[in-house]
């Protein structure tokens, strides 16, 4: 999120009054299309309470943003969070409590979904917390370099089983549903 929607930019947080991190902040600008950012310790300036799409994807474009993050978060970015009126819940004390995180955002947003576009690390922190269900992948005649990552960091063993399979202009793509 970082690269694609906030462009790197981040706010002066000394121009935000510090606020506790007592209690999760709600505004009342709730919504039925969200991205959910988990930002453990308050890294991602936002310019605006929604993604602003540059390309206008419809399937981003619009979309309120809720922070995740953990109680390590500065206060002084709590205050910025809220200045924005952008609704942050805290789901764990120095690291993302993954099912917490799931249970705040059904219990507080109503969201029973997600898909994940964050990355190996936060795949395979859901992926660890038996938090993913199905899988989507595409396979592109592509080499990755070696900088690349894996698709899930620190993932443990787990089956999928293959529901369906389609190419389009040269790409395979594959989605499998978790095994029982």
């Amino acid at each position: 999120m970082e690269e694609s929607f906030t462009q790197n930019w981040y706010p002066n947080l000394a121009d935000y009054p510090p606020v506790s991190n007592e209690s999760d902040f709600i505004p009342n600008n709730h919504s039925d299309f969200y991205a959910v950012a988990f930002d453990t310790n308050g890294k991602l300036g936002w310019k605006s309470d929604k993604i602003i799409d540059p390309d206008g994807d419809p399937g981003y474009d619009g979309a309120y943003i809720i922070e995740v993050l953990s109680e390590n978060t500065d206060e002084h970015y709590l205050g910025y969070l809220k200045s924005m009126n952008i609704p942050y819940i805290f789901a764990g004390k120095e690291t993302i409590d993954v099912n917490l995180a799931l249970f705040k955002l059904k219990k507080l947003f109503g969201i029973e979904k997600l898909l994940l576009e964050g990355g190996s690390i936060l795949n395979g922190s859901f992926q660890r917390a038996n938090a993913v269900d199905e899988l989507s992948l595409v396979v592109a005649p592509v080499i990755a370099d070696g900088n690349s990552k894996p698709l899930f960091t620190n993932g443990t063993v787990c089956d999928f089983t293959l529901t369906k399979s389609q190419t389009q202009n040269d790409v395979l793509i594959l989605n499998y549903k978790k095994s029982d």
